[in-house]
This record gives structure tokens, C-alpha cells and sequence, in this order.
């Protein structure tokens, strides 16, 4: 049994396996924690597929926002009802959509449908990405730790910084003059 102490007016007590002795202040704590028995264990997660047999992702990068479905086929990729190659003209925005798949050898695999709002073609790419990663994590939780390592799974949180007044961009000032 461990003695766990709040700093709380010096709340002390046993963590036990009973659950109605538990303190309330657990209730909320971690959704996704289980803290009975003193332990600290991860809740397994679980397979998140519809009816149809595809499981959903979402994305974010700069302004584009992209939901990804896929279900198992035979590599298909189709952005807004076109065929990728269509849709993206660079192939490095192409290669983008094909990471997860390359990192989990799952190339050809699984088809994917990607709604694709705002943005230009880099951002676009990018939140697709992700989306197709978290997506390829709800069909199969157990892909999440090679995800996770690749860093698939984590939405750069980075935006474009507001223009200020005074100068011509966000930094970019005018041109200095000495005389």
C-alpha cells in the first residue's frame, strides 16, 4: 500500500483497492489512468471502427483541416472524390500521405478518403498526415507506439504570426536609413 499526501490543508491517506474508500479527488483524474490498487496502470484503448469497417482521423496543420477515412482495399487514395496524384501535383505532397503507411509497412494495404478544407498544398499534405496517422491508430491501437516514436501522432502547433503595425510583416521592418 502506498502513502500518497496532498499539500491540501495536509490531506493524508492509504491508497487502497476498495473503491469506495477512494477519495473523491480521484474521480476526475486522468481519464485514461487507473489508480485502484495503488497502481498506476494505462486503460487499454480500443478499436474504433464504424460499421462499415472504416475508422476515422482528423488533422490539422497551418489553416487546413482534413478528415481522413480508411478501410482495408487496395492502396486507393482519393482527396475531395480525385485521385491524389490529381489533387496534389508536387510528389512531395504525395509522399507526405504515404509516411504512416511506410513507417507500419502497410503500403497498398488500406484505402483512404480524405476531406481536405482550407489551406494550400503544404499545410494540406501535412494535416492529412496526421490524419491518416490517427486514423491508422483508431483501426489498430497497437500501431500507436511506432506512431508515437515517428511522431505521427503530434500536430505542429505552430500558425502564422499576426502582421504588426510599424512594420511590413510580423518582423520584417522597413529598411533602416542613416541619413
Amino acid at each position: 500500500v502506498r502513502h500518497l499526501s496532498f499539500n491540501k490543508e495536509r490531506l493524508e491517506f492509504d491508497v487502497t483497492s476498495d473503491e469506495s474508500e477512494r477519495p473523491e479527488i480521484f474521480d476526475d483524474w486522468g481519464s485514461d489512468l487507473d489508480v485502484t490498487a495503488g497502481r498506476i496502470d494505462r486503460i487499454r484503448r480500443e478499436r474504433k471502427v464504424d460499421e462499415t469497417g472504416a475508422a476515422m482521423g482528423k488533422g490539422k496543420r497551418k489553416r487546413a483541416q482534413v478528415v481522413a477515412k480508411i478501410r482495408e482495399g487496395d492502396g486507393e487514395i482519393t482527396v475531395n472524390g480525385k485521385p491524389h496524384v490529381e489533387y496534389f501535383q508536387d510528389w512531395g505532397h504525395r509522399a507526405q500521405l504515404l509516411v504512416p503507411f511506410e513507417v507500419l509497412n502497410l503500403e497498398g494495404k488500406f484505402d483512404v478518403e480524405l476531406e481536405i478544407k482550407g489551406g494550400g498544398p503544404t499545410g494540406q499534405s501535412e494535416a492529412a498526415k496526421l490524419a491518416i496517422s490517427k486514423a491508422l491508430q483508431n483501426f489498430e491501437p497497437n500501431h500507436r507506439t511506432k506512431l508515437k516514436r515517428e511522431f505521427l501522432l503530434s500536430t505542429d502547433v505552430r500558425r502564422v504570426q499576426p502582421k504588426k503595425w510599424g512594420k511590413t510583416k510580423a518582423r520584417r521592418a522597413w529598411q533602416w536609413v542613416k541619413r
